[in-house]
């Protein structure tokens, strides 16, 4: 402390911007700007988690360029350490654009007591370090067996319409413990309606030995088709 007992100068504000997404205002990530005179202690290894890339940081449309259906057949299985899912979209490079739905007990911190949850979609995401807001859009509880579809409106995790362009959509699953399968597909958006189907693997290859969870798993793409927010409340509906 310096001489008289005076602190440092130090201030700090938090900037919280509001975004709306279909229609509902809601608090994005609040940002802290800080003035210190010392530089701040170099990260630890375990501190440096990578940030995922949005499409905020591109020139983003006027408005959304239509609705996304991603559909699937859920069979549960009925053991534990299992039945866990995520549905995700990444851009044409990669980089995490949005989370449509992930089972609630992994979104909402399960990966502590059972770290070999859905890890492609948590490290993807980046969901150790998702906003509160972020977790509530996603988390929802498992599904029952049957038909299921998701709906995307065509904008990133901070409500930001995307680009034009090629996008993949995955969905990854818990077979039993560490055993995973993974769908993945791509679907185009632009000014023409598409559709498509997606691959699998299954994570490691003896996975293929467990029930199928997750099978038929499918998009399609209608320009220019808004999320009616009357009739899709949580961004799925299953059978």
């Amino acid at each position: 402390m310096p001489e008289g007992g005076s602190m440092p100068d130090r201030t700090s504000r938090l900037i919280v911007p509001i975004v709306v997404i279909s229609g509902v205002a809601v608090t994005a990530t609040g940002t802290y700007l800080h003035q210190l005179p010392d530089p701040a202690p170099a990260a630890t290894a375990e501190e440096r988690r990578p940030v995922p890339a949005t499409t905020a940081t591109l020139a983003p449309t006027a408005e959304s360029l239509g609705l996304v259906r991603v559909s699937y057949r859920l069979h549960r299985i009925p053991t534990h350490a299992s039945n866990q899912i995520a549905v995700w979209i990444e851009d044409a490079s990669g980089a995490y654009v949005r989370t449509l739905f992930a089972t609630s007990f992994t979104a909402n911190g399960g990966y502590d007591r059972r770290p070999e949850s859905l890890p492609a979609w948590r490290e993807t995401a980046g969901w150790e370090q998702a906003t509160d807001a972020e977790i509530e859009s996603a988390s929802r509880p498992a599904q029952d067996d049957g038909e299921h579809t998701l709906y995307w409106d065509g904008t990133d995790r901070d409500g930001v319409p995307v680009r034009p362009g090629r996008y993949t959509y995955r969905i990854e699953g818990n077979l039993l413990w560490e055993r995973r399968v993974l769908h993945t597909g791509t679907i185009e958006l632009g000014d023409a309606a598409s559709e498509s189907s997606a691959e699998t693997v299954h994570l490691p290859d003896e996975a293929r030995d467990e029930p199928v969870l997750v099978e038929d798993v499918r998009a399609s793409f209608t320009p220019g088709e808004p999320l009616d927010p009357d009739t899709v409340t949580t961004f799925t509906r299953g059978s």
